[in-house]
């Protein structure tokens, strides 16, 4: 995006709990920043958490399938080793 250019905003509704909204305008508040700021921000890192997960899992599965490839490579080898000697 170009500098000085603003992204486009967008409006929506939530429904929160007292407790939370409390919490959230007390901090608002003490950091000076706006309620959409500290919003924002926490959509955004809760994003790059899920995408965290995600790639965790994609790489967790991705090990998985190469150590169960591992273990039929070395069932096959030590079983051919065993009827070459």
């Amino acid at each position: 995006m170009a500098a000085g250019m603003r992204e486009k905003r967008n409006k929506f509704t939530a429904s929160v709990r007292d407790g939370l909204v409390e919490r959230l305008d007390e901090k608002v508040a003490e950091l000076k920043v706006t309620r959409s700021a500290a919003v924002e921000q926490a959509i955004e890192l809760w994003l790059a958490k899920l995408t965290e997960q995600e790639e965790e899992a994609y790489f967790a599965a991705c090990a998985k399938e190469m150590n169960d490839d591992a273990r039929t490579w070395n069932a096959t080898t030590t079983q051919s080793a065993r009827n070459n000697w």
